[in-house]
Protein backbone atom coordinates (compact mmCIF):
# COMPACT_ATOMS: atom_id res chain seq x y z
CA UNK A 1 0.00 0.00 0.00
CA UNK A 2 1.19 3.53 -0.74
CA UNK A 3 -0.01 6.37 1.44
CA UNK A 4 1.43 9.87 1.59
CA UNK A 5 0.25 13.45 1.77
CA UNK A 6 2.71 14.14 -1.03
CA UNK A 7 0.49 12.21 -3.43
CA UNK A 8 -2.09 14.98 -3.40
CA UNK A 9 0.37 17.31 -5.12
CA UNK A 10 0.43 14.99 -8.10
CA UNK A 11 -3.20 13.93 -8.10
CA UNK A 12 -3.91 15.62 -11.43
CA UNK A 13 -1.02 13.89 -13.14
CA UNK A 14 -1.83 10.53 -11.57
CA UNK A 15 -5.45 10.78 -12.69
CA UNK A 16 -4.37 11.46 -16.25
CA UNK A 17 -1.90 8.61 -16.27
CA UNK A 18 -4.39 6.06 -14.97
CA UNK A 19 -6.93 6.72 -17.74
CA UNK A 20 -7.04 4.49 -20.82
CA UNK A 21 -4.71 5.43 -23.66
CA UNK A 22 -6.11 7.81 -26.25
CA UNK A 23 -5.37 7.83 -29.95
CA UNK A 24 -5.66 11.48 -30.92
CA UNK A 25 -6.14 10.87 -34.61
CA UNK A 26 -9.52 9.38 -33.74
CA UNK A 27 -10.75 12.54 -32.04
CA UNK A 28 -13.44 13.90 -34.34
CA UNK A 29 -16.15 15.28 -32.10
CA UNK A 30 -16.10 17.35 -28.97
CA UNK A 31 -18.55 15.28 -26.97
CA UNK A 32 -17.52 11.70 -27.78
CA UNK A 33 -15.68 9.54 -25.24
CA UNK A 34 -15.91 6.16 -26.96
CA UNK A 35 -15.69 5.02 -30.56
CA UNK A 36 -15.90 1.78 -32.51
CA UNK A 37 -12.91 1.40 -34.82
CA UNK A 38 -12.87 -0.33 -38.21
CA UNK A 39 -12.42 -3.72 -36.54
CA UNK A 40 -15.46 -3.19 -34.34
CA UNK A 41 -13.40 -2.69 -31.19
CA UNK A 42 -14.43 0.00 -28.74
CA UNK A 43 -11.70 2.56 -28.07
CA UNK A 44 -11.57 5.44 -25.62
CA UNK A 45 -11.02 8.91 -27.05
CA UNK A 46 -10.87 12.25 -25.29
CA UNK A 47 -12.34 15.57 -26.22
CA UNK A 48 -10.28 18.58 -27.16
CA UNK A 49 -10.64 21.42 -24.69
CA UNK A 50 -11.51 24.71 -26.36
CA UNK A 51 -12.00 28.32 -25.35
CA UNK A 52 -8.45 29.47 -24.57
CA UNK A 53 -6.00 31.28 -26.81
CA UNK A 54 -3.02 31.21 -24.45
CA UNK A 55 -2.12 27.56 -24.05
CA UNK A 56 1.67 28.03 -24.01
CA UNK A 57 4.11 30.82 -23.27
CA UNK A 58 6.85 30.64 -25.93
CA UNK A 59 10.34 32.10 -25.59
CA UNK A 60 12.22 33.28 -27.60
CA UNK A 61 10.37 34.24 -30.78
CA UNK A 62 13.72 34.72 -32.52
CA UNK A 63 15.82 31.57 -32.64
CA UNK A 64 19.50 32.47 -32.93
CA UNK A 65 21.72 29.74 -34.36
CA UNK A 66 25.45 30.50 -33.85
CA UNK A 67 27.40 29.88 -37.05
CA UNK A 68 29.82 27.08 -36.27
CA UNK A 69 31.06 24.82 -39.03
CA UNK A 70 32.57 22.19 -36.74
CA UNK A 71 29.84 21.32 -34.24
CA UNK A 72 26.11 20.80 -34.09
CA UNK A 73 24.25 24.13 -34.12
CA UNK A 74 21.88 24.32 -31.18
CA UNK A 75 19.17 26.72 -30.07
CA UNK A 76 16.87 26.29 -27.05
CA UNK A 77 13.14 26.96 -27.17
CA UNK A 78 11.25 27.27 -23.88
CA UNK A 79 7.57 26.39 -23.53
CA UNK A 80 5.60 27.09 -20.35
CA UNK A 81 2.15 25.68 -19.70
CA UNK A 82 0.31 27.83 -17.15
CA UNK A 83 -3.00 26.02 -17.60
CA UNK A 84 -4.57 23.09 -15.77
CA UNK A 85 -4.68 20.94 -18.92
CA UNK A 86 -2.01 19.13 -20.90
CA UNK A 87 -0.91 20.96 -24.05
CA UNK A 88 0.26 19.16 -27.18
CA UNK A 89 2.69 20.92 -29.54
CA UNK A 90 4.21 20.46 -32.96
CA UNK A 91 7.29 22.35 -34.23
CA UNK A 92 7.85 22.36 -37.99
CA UNK A 93 9.49 24.43 -40.76
CA UNK A 94 7.29 27.21 -42.12
CA UNK A 95 7.97 26.25 -45.74
CA UNK A 96 8.08 22.50 -45.20
CA UNK A 97 11.85 22.25 -45.76
CA UNK A 98 12.99 19.70 -43.18
CA UNK A 99 16.59 19.21 -44.37
CA UNK A 100 17.75 22.35 -42.57
CA UNK A 101 17.22 20.73 -39.18
CA UNK A 102 18.37 17.43 -37.69
CA UNK A 103 15.45 16.84 -35.32
CA UNK A 104 12.43 18.50 -36.95
CA UNK A 105 9.48 17.99 -36.80
CA UNK A 106 9.22 17.82 -33.02
CA UNK A 107 6.12 16.72 -31.15
CA UNK A 108 5.41 16.59 -27.47
CA UNK A 109 3.16 17.23 -24.53
CA UNK A 110 3.72 19.87 -21.85
CA UNK A 111 2.06 18.74 -18.59
CA UNK A 112 -0.12 21.17 -16.69
CA UNK A 113 1.74 23.91 -14.80
CA UNK A 114 5.11 22.81 -16.21
CA UNK A 115 8.03 24.10 -18.28
CA UNK A 116 9.52 22.29 -21.25
CA UNK A 117 12.78 23.04 -23.09
CA UNK A 118 13.27 21.95 -26.70
CA UNK A 119 16.73 21.91 -28.23
CA UNK A 120 16.41 22.69 -31.95
CA UNK A 121 19.40 21.37 -33.93
CA UNK A 122 20.33 22.88 -37.29
CA UNK A 123 22.45 21.14 -39.94
CA UNK A 124 25.91 22.60 -40.78
CA UNK A 125 25.81 25.54 -43.23
CA UNK A 126 27.68 23.59 -45.92
CA UNK A 127 24.76 21.15 -46.19
CA UNK A 128 22.06 23.71 -46.91
CA UNK A 129 21.47 26.52 -49.40
CA UNK A 130 22.08 30.11 -48.31
CA UNK A 131 18.67 31.41 -49.41
CA UNK A 132 16.63 28.85 -47.48
CA UNK A 133 13.87 30.21 -45.27
CA UNK A 134 14.65 28.79 -41.84
CA UNK A 135 11.55 30.09 -40.05
CA UNK A 136 9.58 27.64 -37.93
CA UNK A 137 5.96 27.32 -36.85
CA UNK A 138 4.92 26.10 -33.42
CA UNK A 139 1.37 24.77 -33.19
CA UNK A 140 -0.29 24.01 -29.88
CA UNK A 141 -3.62 22.78 -28.62
CA UNK A 142 -5.00 21.85 -25.23
CA UNK A 143 -6.19 18.29 -24.86
CA UNK A 144 -8.08 16.54 -22.11
CA UNK A 145 -6.72 13.74 -20.01
CA UNK A 146 -5.37 10.58 -21.58
CA UNK A 147 -3.12 12.10 -24.27
CA UNK A 148 -0.17 9.90 -25.15
CA UNK A 149 3.06 11.66 -26.14
CA UNK A 150 4.13 8.95 -28.57
CA UNK A 151 0.81 9.30 -30.44
CA UNK A 152 1.08 13.06 -30.87
CA UNK A 153 1.68 13.28 -34.62
CA UNK A 154 0.55 14.92 -37.87
CA UNK A 155 -2.76 13.09 -37.87
CA UNK A 156 -3.46 14.29 -34.34
CA UNK A 157 -3.17 17.92 -35.40
CA UNK A 158 -5.05 17.36 -38.67
CA UNK A 159 -7.91 15.82 -36.68
CA UNK A 160 -7.93 18.83 -34.38
CA UNK A 161 -8.09 21.15 -37.41
CA UNK A 162 -11.08 19.28 -38.82
CA UNK A 163 -12.92 19.62 -35.55
CA UNK A 164 -12.16 23.36 -35.56
CA UNK A 165 -11.03 23.34 -31.96
CA UNK A 166 -8.93 26.48 -31.88
CA UNK A 167 -5.44 25.26 -32.63
CA UNK A 168 -2.99 28.10 -32.09
CA UNK A 169 0.30 28.78 -33.79
CA UNK A 170 3.17 31.24 -33.69
CA UNK A 171 5.94 31.87 -36.22
CA UNK A 172 9.49 31.67 -34.90
CA UNK A 173 12.12 33.62 -36.80
CA UNK A 174 15.38 31.70 -37.27
CA UNK A 175 18.50 33.84 -37.76
CA UNK A 176 22.24 33.27 -37.90
CA UNK A 177 24.14 34.58 -34.89
CA UNK A 178 27.85 35.49 -34.64
CA UNK A 179 30.15 32.50 -34.26
CA UNK A 180 30.88 31.76 -30.62
CA UNK A 181 27.76 33.45 -29.25
CA UNK A 182 26.33 31.52 -26.34
CA UNK A 183 23.08 29.80 -27.23
CA UNK A 184 21.43 31.18 -24.08
CA UNK A 185 22.36 34.86 -24.54
CA UNK A 186 18.86 35.86 -25.67
CA UNK A 187 16.76 33.39 -23.68
CA UNK A 188 15.33 33.06 -20.20
CA UNK A 189 17.80 31.11 -18.03
CA UNK A 190 16.33 27.59 -18.01
CA UNK A 191 16.36 25.09 -15.17
CA UNK A 192 18.35 22.75 -17.46
CA UNK A 193 20.81 24.44 -19.81
CA UNK A 194 22.41 22.40 -22.59
CA UNK A 195 26.09 23.31 -22.91
CA UNK A 196 27.07 20.98 -25.74
CA UNK A 197 25.98 17.94 -27.72
CA UNK A 198 28.56 15.55 -29.15
CA UNK A 199 27.60 12.86 -31.63
CA UNK A 200 28.70 9.32 -30.77
CA UNK A 201 30.60 7.42 -33.44
CA UNK A 202 28.76 4.20 -32.67
CA UNK A 203 25.58 3.40 -30.82
CA UNK A 204 26.05 4.21 -27.15
CA UNK A 205 25.31 1.47 -24.60
CA UNK A 206 26.83 2.76 -21.35
CA UNK A 207 28.43 5.87 -19.89
CA UNK A 208 30.21 7.18 -16.78
CA UNK A 209 32.03 10.34 -15.68
CA UNK A 210 35.36 10.49 -13.87
CA UNK A 211 34.90 12.23 -10.48
CA UNK A 212 38.47 13.62 -10.56
CA UNK A 213 39.07 14.45 -14.23
CA UNK A 214 37.16 16.03 -17.09
CA UNK A 215 36.64 12.67 -18.73
CA UNK A 216 33.53 10.86 -19.88
CA UNK A 217 33.84 7.18 -20.74
CA UNK A 218 31.50 5.57 -23.26
CA UNK A 219 30.82 1.92 -24.00
CA UNK A 220 29.59 1.24 -27.52
CA UNK A 221 27.53 -1.42 -29.24
CA UNK A 222 30.52 -2.72 -31.23
CA UNK A 223 32.72 -3.47 -28.22
CA UNK A 224 34.70 -0.22 -28.27
CA UNK A 225 35.36 2.04 -25.29
CA UNK A 226 36.09 5.73 -25.89
CA UNK A 227 37.02 8.57 -23.54
CA UNK A 228 35.86 12.13 -24.23
CA UNK A 229 37.46 15.17 -22.54
CA UNK A 230 34.61 17.65 -22.20
CA UNK A 231 36.94 20.55 -21.37
CA UNK A 232 39.27 20.22 -24.37
CA UNK A 233 36.40 18.85 -26.51
CA UNK A 234 38.68 16.07 -27.76
CA UNK A 235 38.62 12.29 -27.82
CA UNK A 236 41.47 10.91 -25.70
CA UNK A 237 41.49 7.51 -27.29
CA UNK A 238 39.60 4.31 -27.89
CA UNK A 239 40.10 0.59 -27.49
CA UNK A 240 38.18 -2.52 -28.45
CA UNK A 241 37.62 -4.66 -25.36
CA UNK A 242 35.04 -7.18 -26.61
CA UNK A 243 33.13 -8.23 -29.70
CA UNK A 244 29.65 -7.35 -28.52
CA UNK A 245 28.05 -4.40 -26.74
CA UNK A 246 29.68 -2.88 -23.66
CA UNK A 247 26.65 -3.25 -21.41
CA UNK A 248 28.01 -1.30 -18.44
CA UNK A 249 31.11 0.72 -17.59
CA UNK A 250 32.48 2.44 -14.48
CA UNK A 251 35.57 4.43 -13.54
CA UNK A 252 37.58 3.24 -10.52
CA UNK A 253 39.13 6.67 -10.04
CA UNK A 254 41.36 5.90 -7.05
CA UNK A 255 43.13 3.18 -9.06
CA UNK A 256 43.01 5.06 -12.39
CA UNK A 257 41.17 2.12 -13.93
CA UNK A 258 37.87 1.51 -15.56
CA UNK A 259 35.82 -1.68 -15.36
CA UNK A 260 33.40 -2.79 -18.06
CA UNK A 261 30.89 -5.61 -18.40
CA UNK A 262 29.90 -7.47 -21.55
CA UNK A 263 28.57 -10.82 -22.72
CA UNK A 264 32.03 -12.39 -22.39
CA UNK A 265 32.93 -11.21 -18.90
CA UNK A 266 34.37 -8.33 -16.90
CA UNK A 267 37.22 -6.22 -18.27
CA UNK A 268 39.58 -4.04 -16.18
CA UNK A 269 41.72 -1.50 -18.02
CA UNK A 270 43.93 1.49 -17.31
CA UNK A 271 41.77 4.59 -17.73
CA UNK A 272 44.46 6.29 -19.83
CA UNK A 273 43.84 3.61 -22.51
CA UNK A 274 47.50 2.75 -23.02
CA UNK A 275 46.59 -0.65 -24.40
CA UNK A 276 47.49 -2.18 -21.02
CA UNK A 277 44.72 -4.38 -19.73
CA UNK A 278 44.84 -4.97 -15.98
CA UNK A 279 42.55 -7.98 -15.95
CA UNK A 280 39.89 -9.78 -17.92
CA UNK A 281 37.91 -12.60 -16.42
CA UNK A 282 34.67 -14.42 -17.00
CA UNK A 283 32.13 -13.94 -14.26
CA UNK A 284 30.95 -17.55 -14.90
CA UNK A 285 27.47 -16.23 -15.45
CA UNK A 286 25.45 -15.06 -18.40
CA UNK A 287 26.07 -11.59 -19.84
CA UNK A 288 27.07 -8.92 -17.29
CA UNK A 289 24.31 -6.30 -17.05
CA UNK A 290 25.46 -3.89 -14.33
CA UNK A 291 28.49 -2.92 -12.23
CA UNK A 292 28.83 -0.83 -9.08
CA UNK A 293 32.10 0.25 -7.46
CA UNK A 294 32.35 0.41 -3.66
CA UNK A 295 33.24 3.98 -2.57
CA UNK A 296 36.04 2.95 -0.15
CA UNK A 297 36.70 -0.80 -0.23
CA UNK A 298 38.38 -2.73 -3.09
CA UNK A 299 35.06 -4.14 -4.22
CA UNK A 300 33.04 -4.28 -7.40
CA UNK A 301 29.59 -5.87 -7.47
CA UNK A 302 28.26 -7.29 -10.74
CA UNK A 303 24.90 -8.60 -11.96
CA UNK A 304 23.84 -10.75 -14.87
CA UNK A 305 21.00 -11.76 -17.14
CA UNK A 306 20.59 -14.92 -15.10
CA UNK A 307 19.74 -13.00 -11.93
CA UNK A 308 23.10 -13.71 -10.27
CA UNK A 309 24.94 -11.03 -8.24
CA UNK A 310 28.66 -11.37 -7.35
CA UNK A 311 31.07 -9.37 -5.19
CA UNK A 312 34.68 -9.10 -6.43
CA UNK A 313 37.80 -8.04 -4.46
CA UNK A 314 40.56 -6.60 -6.63
CA UNK A 315 43.08 -6.72 -3.75
CA UNK A 316 42.67 -10.51 -3.88
CA UNK A 317 43.30 -10.77 -7.59
CA UNK A 318 39.66 -10.16 -8.47
CA UNK A 319 38.49 -13.11 -6.43
CA UNK A 320 34.73 -13.55 -6.07
CA UNK A 321 34.25 -13.32 -2.30
CA UNK A 322 30.43 -13.51 -2.16
CA UNK A 323 27.70 -14.80 -4.46
CA UNK A 324 24.17 -13.49 -3.99
CA UNK A 325 21.87 -15.90 -5.77
CA UNK A 326 18.52 -17.57 -5.90
CA UNK A 327 16.35 -14.54 -5.12
CA UNK A 328 15.85 -12.56 -8.33
CA UNK A 329 13.98 -14.72 -10.83
CA UNK A 330 14.83 -12.65 -13.91
CA UNK A 331 17.44 -10.25 -15.31
CA UNK A 332 19.07 -7.96 -12.74
CA UNK A 333 19.12 -4.60 -14.52
CA UNK A 334 21.04 -2.29 -12.19
CA UNK A 335 22.97 -2.19 -8.91
CA UNK A 336 23.93 0.70 -6.62
CA UNK A 337 25.81 1.01 -3.33
CA UNK A 338 24.18 3.04 -0.57
CA UNK A 339 26.39 6.14 -0.11
CA UNK A 340 25.22 6.55 3.51
CA UNK A 341 25.64 2.90 4.43
CA UNK A 342 28.40 1.46 2.28
CA UNK A 343 27.90 -2.03 3.67
CA UNK A 344 24.62 -2.25 1.77
CA UNK A 345 23.52 -2.05 -1.85
CA UNK A 346 20.31 -2.43 -3.84
CA UNK A 347 19.31 -4.24 -7.02
CA UNK A 348 16.38 -3.99 -9.45
CA UNK A 349 15.14 -6.67 -11.79
CA UNK A 350 12.81 -7.62 -14.58
CA UNK A 351 11.01 -9.71 -11.96
CA UNK A 352 9.47 -6.34 -10.91
CA UNK A 353 11.16 -6.24 -7.50
CA UNK A 354 13.78 -4.17 -5.69
CA UNK A 355 16.04 -5.92 -3.18
CA UNK A 356 18.30 -4.42 -0.51
CA UNK A 357 21.39 -6.44 0.41
CA UNK A 358 24.24 -6.36 2.93
CA UNK A 359 27.86 -7.32 2.31
CA UNK A 360 27.75 -9.62 5.33
CA UNK A 361 25.21 -12.09 3.94
CA UNK A 362 24.36 -13.75 0.62
CA UNK A 363 20.67 -13.28 1.44
CA UNK A 364 18.81 -10.01 0.88
CA UNK A 365 17.70 -7.93 3.84
CA UNK A 366 14.27 -7.18 2.34
CA UNK A 367 12.31 -6.84 -0.89
CA UNK A 368 10.28 -3.88 -2.18
CA UNK A 369 7.37 -4.55 -4.54
CA UNK A 370 4.92 -2.24 -6.29
CA UNK A 371 5.89 -1.78 -9.94
CA UNK A 372 3.63 -3.54 -12.43
CA UNK A 373 6.36 -4.21 -15.02
CA UNK A 374 10.14 -4.65 -15.32
CA UNK A 375 12.15 -2.40 -12.98
CA UNK A 376 15.09 -0.97 -14.94
CA UNK A 377 16.93 1.53 -12.76
CA UNK A 378 17.50 2.90 -9.27
CA UNK A 379 19.47 5.41 -7.22
CA UNK A 380 19.79 6.35 -3.55
CA UNK A 381 19.15 9.84 -2.17
CA UNK A 382 18.60 11.57 1.17
CA UNK A 383 15.75 13.84 2.24
CA UNK A 384 15.29 15.37 5.72
CA UNK A 385 18.09 13.09 6.97
CA UNK A 386 16.11 10.06 5.79
CA UNK A 387 17.29 7.48 3.26
CA UNK A 388 15.28 6.95 0.08
CA UNK A 389 15.37 5.12 -3.24
CA UNK A 390 14.04 6.21 -6.61
CA UNK A 391 13.27 3.47 -9.14
CA UNK A 392 12.14 3.55 -12.76
CA UNK A 393 10.10 0.96 -14.63
CA UNK A 394 8.71 -0.14 -17.97
CA UNK A 395 5.29 0.56 -16.41
CA UNK A 396 5.94 4.26 -17.26
CA UNK A 397 6.38 5.31 -13.63
CA UNK A 398 9.09 6.21 -11.16
CA UNK A 399 8.57 5.40 -7.50
CA UNK A 400 9.96 6.96 -4.34
CA UNK A 401 10.70 4.49 -1.52
CA UNK A 402 11.22 5.33 2.17
CA UNK A 403 13.88 2.84 3.28
CA UNK A 404 13.14 3.35 6.97
CA UNK A 405 9.48 2.43 6.46
CA UNK A 406 10.29 0.02 3.62
CA UNK A 407 7.38 1.35 1.60
CA UNK A 408 6.61 3.42 -1.49
CA UNK A 409 5.53 6.93 -0.51
CA UNK A 410 4.97 8.40 -3.98
CA UNK A 411 4.51 7.35 -7.59
CA UNK A 412 5.52 9.79 -10.34
CA UNK A 413 3.21 9.18 -13.30
CA UNK A 414 3.79 12.07 -15.69
CA UNK A 415 5.84 9.91 -18.08
CA UNK A 416 4.66 8.80 -21.54
CA UNK A 417 7.35 6.14 -21.99
CA UNK A 418 9.26 3.57 -19.91
CA UNK A 419 11.57 5.13 -17.32
CA UNK A 420 14.94 3.51 -18.04
CA UNK A 421 17.39 5.69 -16.08
CA UNK A 422 17.15 7.61 -12.81
CA UNK A 423 19.79 9.74 -11.12
CA UNK A 424 20.14 11.58 -7.83
CA UNK A 425 22.45 14.58 -8.14
CA UNK A 426 25.14 14.32 -5.42
CA UNK A 427 25.47 18.09 -4.97
CA UNK A 428 21.95 19.42 -5.60
CA UNK A 429 18.49 18.53 -4.23
CA UNK A 430 17.29 17.22 -7.58
CA UNK A 431 16.34 13.91 -9.16
CA UNK A 432 16.60 13.27 -12.90
CA UNK A 433 14.63 10.66 -14.81
CA UNK A 434 15.24 9.60 -18.40
CA UNK A 435 12.82 7.73 -20.64
CA UNK A 436 12.96 5.40 -23.60
CA UNK A 437 11.59 8.13 -25.88
CA UNK A 438 14.52 10.40 -24.96
CA UNK A 439 12.80 12.91 -22.67
CA UNK A 440 14.55 14.13 -19.50
CA UNK A 441 12.53 15.16 -16.41
CA UNK A 442 13.97 17.17 -13.50
CA UNK A 443 12.37 16.86 -10.05
CA UNK A 444 12.96 18.46 -6.67
CA UNK A 445 14.09 15.82 -4.18
CA UNK A 446 12.70 18.03 -1.41
CA UNK A 447 9.01 18.16 -2.39
CA UNK A 448 9.10 16.01 -5.58
CA UNK A 449 7.80 18.89 -7.69
CA UNK A 450 8.40 18.60 -11.44
CA UNK A 451 10.81 21.46 -12.18
CA UNK A 452 11.34 21.04 -15.89
CA UNK A 453 11.39 18.83 -18.98
CA UNK A 454 14.20 18.68 -21.55
CA UNK A 455 13.97 17.34 -25.10
CA UNK A 456 17.36 17.12 -26.82
CA UNK A 457 17.08 14.06 -29.06
CA UNK A 458 13.56 12.73 -28.82
CA UNK A 459 13.29 9.05 -29.64
CA UNK A 460 16.88 8.30 -28.56
CA UNK A 461 16.95 6.13 -25.42
CA UNK A 462 18.47 7.73 -22.32
CA UNK A 463 21.27 5.24 -21.62
CA UNK A 464 23.00 6.96 -18.70
CA UNK A 465 23.41 10.02 -16.47
CA UNK A 466 26.42 11.10 -14.40
CA UNK A 467 27.68 14.14 -12.50
CA UNK A 468 30.77 16.00 -13.71
CA UNK A 469 33.57 16.67 -11.18
CA UNK A 470 31.64 17.97 -8.16
CA UNK A 471 29.70 20.49 -10.22
CA UNK A 472 26.10 21.26 -11.15
CA UNK A 473 26.70 19.77 -14.57
CA UNK A 474 25.62 16.33 -15.69
CA UNK A 475 26.29 14.27 -18.78
CA UNK A 476 23.33 12.67 -20.52
CA UNK A 477 24.08 9.66 -22.68
CA UNK A 478 21.59 8.83 -25.42
CA UNK A 479 21.73 6.26 -28.19
CA UNK A 480 23.86 8.35 -30.55
CA UNK A 481 24.99 11.43 -28.60
CA UNK A 482 26.29 12.75 -25.29
CA UNK A 483 25.08 16.09 -23.93
CA UNK A 484 26.50 18.30 -21.19
CA UNK A 485 23.73 19.99 -19.20
CA UNK A 486 23.98 22.63 -16.47
CA UNK A 487 21.40 22.31 -13.68
CA UNK A 488 20.01 25.48 -12.08
CA UNK A 489 19.89 24.92 -8.32
CA UNK A 490 17.56 27.86 -7.69
CA UNK A 491 13.93 27.05 -6.92
CA UNK A 492 12.66 29.71 -9.29
CA UNK A 493 13.63 30.70 -12.79
CA UNK A 494 14.09 34.32 -13.77
CA UNK A 495 11.21 36.44 -15.02
CA UNK A 496 10.05 36.63 -18.60
CA UNK A 497 11.75 38.80 -21.14
CA UNK A 498 10.13 40.84 -23.88
CA UNK A 499 10.89 38.40 -26.66
CA UNK A 500 8.13 35.87 -25.91
CA UNK A 501 4.59 35.06 -26.87
CA UNK A 502 1.58 33.05 -25.80
CA UNK A 503 -0.18 30.74 -28.21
Amino acid sequence: MEHSGLESMHAGREKASNLPCASLENIMEDSSYERINSQGVSRHVYKVITGSCEALDVHPLELRFPLDYNTLILCPLHLTNNTDEQVAFKLMPKRGIYSCFRNIPLYGVVPQRSSYTLIVIMTPPAKRSEDTDFDLILQSIKFGEGIIQGQCNDRSFEAAKEVGTGMHEVTLKAVSAPQGETIYKHTIPPVMKVISVERARQELYSIDANPEKSWIIIGHSGGYVRIWDYVTQRWRGSIEICRGPVNCIKFIARKQWFVAGSSDGIHVQEEAIKKKKIQRFRARVSSVTSLAVHPTKPYVVSSSYGGLIKLWDWDKGWECITTFEGEHSDVVCQLAFNPNDTNSFASVSNDRTIKVWGLDSPKSHYTLSGHSDNVKCLDFFTRDDGQYLITGSVDNTAKIWDLQKKTCILTLEVFRSPVIYVFSHPNLPVLITGTRNGIIYLWSSTDFRLRGILNILRGADVMGLACLMESRRVVIGQSHAISIVDIDDEETIGGKGDNESSI
